[in-house]
C-alpha cells in the first residue's frame, strides 16, 4: 500500500532543513528524535529520494532535499490559506444560521 504525504511530515522536513540538527528540530517540533526520523525516512521513502545527507556529525540537504524545501514551503502556504478561507466561510454560515 502506497503512503501518502502528510502535511506533518512537510513541517518537519522544513524544520529540520532549517535548523540541520535533529535533536533541535524534534525539540522545536515537541516530538521525539525517532518520530522525526521516521517520518523523513517515510518521505523518503514515498519520494523514493534521499532528502538529507547524514553523518555522526552533520546534516545538509541533498539536491532532491533543496528541490523539495520551495516546494514544502508552498505546501504549507497554500493549506493555510485553505483553513483561513475557510474558517471565514464557516464564520459567515453560521452568522446565516443565526440572522434565521
Amino acid at each position: 500500500m502506497t503512503q501518502l504525504m502528510e502535511l506533518r511530515q512537510l513541517r518537519y522536513f522544513i524544520k529540520l532543513a532549517e535548523v540541520l540538527n535533529y535533536s533541535a528540530a524534534s525539540r522545536e517540533l515537541f516530538i521525539t528524535q525517532s518520530t522525526l526520523s521516521q517520518q523523513i525516512i517515510n518521505l523518503e521513502g514515498e519520494f523514493g529520494v534521499r532528502l538529507f545527507n547524514r553523518n555522526s556529525h552533520a546534516v545538509s540537504l541533498t539536491p532532491a532535499g533543496e528541490v523539495l524545501l520551495p516546494l514544502a514551503q508552498a505546501t504549507l502556504d497554500a493549506a493555510d490559506r485553505c483553513r483561513k478561507s475557510m474558517e471565514k466561510v464557516s464564520t459567515i454560515e453560521k452568522s446565516r444560521i443565526i440572522k434565521l
